[in-house]
Formats: C-alpha cells, structure tokens, sequence
C-alpha cells in the first residue's frame, strides 16, 4: 500500500516528464512548419533573381528566410496554442 504524499509525488513525476516530452514534439512540429516552407521560398526567391539577372546577396536571402520563419512560427504558435 502506497501513501497518498507518495502517490501524488509520483503523478507529479509522470506528468513533468509527459509535459517536457510534449514539449519536444511541439518544438519539432514547430521546426518542420516554419524552417521547412522557409528554405523553400528564399531558394525560389534566390532561383528567381538569378534567372533575372541579380543575384541577391546572402545576407538578404538570409534576412529574409528568417523573417519568414518568424511569421510562420508566431502563426503555427497563435493556432495551436493552449489557452
């Protein structure tokens, strides 16, 4: 027979690992959305500037790959946020 401290401590153990692997999922899930769909526009955008003529420098693909990656993180954020 377990004490009742001893049970809720154990519940309490369980749900932090659950909750910290979760959290990994989430994390990942949030990787795939923004980074994947991220590298895909700035190389189209860079494919395209090529073809015309003018190459963007790295630091704007950059810049620009970021930015994208932040909305579709904030976004991917703001709909599947627990509230």
């Amino acid at each position: 027979m377990m004490p009742a401290a001893a049970r809720s401590s154990a519940s309490l153990d369980l749900e932090g690992s659950e909750g910290a692997r979760e959290a990994a999922y989430r994390l990942a899930g949030l990787l795939i959305v923004s980074l994947f769909p991220a590298l895909f526009w700035t190389s189209i955008l860079a494919l395209g500037a090529l073809a015309l003529g003018e190459p963007l420098s790295p630091l704007t693909l950059a810049t620009v790959g970021a930015a994208i990656a932040a909305i579709l993180a904030a976004v991917f954020n703001a709909l599947f946020a627990r509230i």
